[in-house]
């Protein structure tokens, strides 16, 4: 197989040697997996025996972990370690992490994520490690290109359209996406083209609920319609499902803009309104909310349908 091109969002960390330690934290939080599996790609296509672990809030409080990041490996010349969320960790494992990197073991690279930005803007200043905050496009085309390249190594074609669909709906998560993108080239079989229809068949279904049908009545102010469809959608809904329904009302909107779909565009005004509102729901999904998810979404909904 072909070895995978690494996202341009992280071509100048891959140009060299491996940093001790990496952040990504806004809108890119998601993307620790690719970054690790971007390293991991290119060590062992450079003939680097590398070793990669993936540790747990569990695995964080039951190893001693500046014991695990020095102690070399007889079997390896790398060894990556991806972490949990800095924000789900105890301050005292933040501060370890911090320790360390004052002179961290040369065979070791440490992977971290942040979803409280606030939080992760003040450790990206920890010395020895690089940091980025990639913006959400970023991070949904850096989604999108590997799911192409992934789907394409497993004889499959993946259009950029239908992979930055798949992204968006997803929640803007590697992990999300890794798993998702095996279940649809799998119900895709051996067609040779994944579609968007079959992201939607594996991907979208939540019941009888279409996520669709739900942004079409929003955009139409259909508030009966709207919320009928909302209320069926959250009765079987995972908190994670509404980050994915918001990234679905968005993808939606953004066709309507460009005059895709059997109902025509969008005013101008109405979108900028929907927009504005998608945005503020992902800030208070994302900790700026002491509200449930449900009610959340359910409230913003509201407030666009008066």
């Amino acid at each position: 197989m072909k070895p995978v091109d690494p996202p341009p969002i992280f071509r100048k960390w891959l140009a060299g040697d491996p940093a001790p330690a990496y952040l990504l934290y806004g809108d890119g939080a998601g993307l620790a997996g690719l970054l690790a599996r971007s390293w991991e790609g290119k060590l062992r296509g450079e003939g680097v025996p590398i070793e990669s672990f993936r540790w747990t809030l569990e695995d964080l409080a039951r190893e001693s972990p500046t014991a695990a990041w020095r102690s070399p490996s007889f079997f390896s010349r790398v060894r990556i370690f991806t972490l949990p969320d800095l924000a789900e960790m105890k301050k005292a494992h933040r501060e370890e992490i911090k320790a360390y990197l004052d002179s961290p073991e040369p065979s070791a690279v440490l992977i971290l994520h942040g979803t409280d930005f606030r939080q992760a803007r003040g450790f990206s200043t920890t010395r020895n490690l690089l940091s980025d905050a990639p913006r959400e496009e970023k991070a949904v085309e850096a989604l999108a290109g590997h799911a192409v390249s992934a789907a394409a190594g497993g004889g499959a074609k993946l259009t950029r359209e239908s992979a930055l669909f798949l992204a968006r709906w997803v929640g803007v998560s590697f992990d999300a996406l890794d798993a998702e993108l095996g279940k649809v080239l799998a119900f895709a079989g051996g067609r040779g083209e994944v579609v968007e229809e079959d992201i939607r068949a594996v991907c979208v279904a939540r019941g009888d609920v279409d996520p669709f049908r739900l942004a079409d009545a929003l955009v139409r102010k259909d508030g009966k319609a709207c919320l009928s469809l909302f209320r069926r959608f959250a009765a079987a809904a995972e908190p994670d499902d509404y980050h994915k329904l918001n990234g679905a009302v968005a993808w939606f909107l953004r066709n309507r803009i460009q005059g895709k779909g059997s109902a025509g565009g969008v005013t101008p005004r109405r979108a900028a309104e929907i927009f504005r509102v998608l945005s503020r729901i992902d800030r208070e999904l994302k900790g700026e909310s002491r509200l449930s998810p449900g009610q959340v979404y359910e409230i913003r909904l509201l407030s666009l349908l008066g």
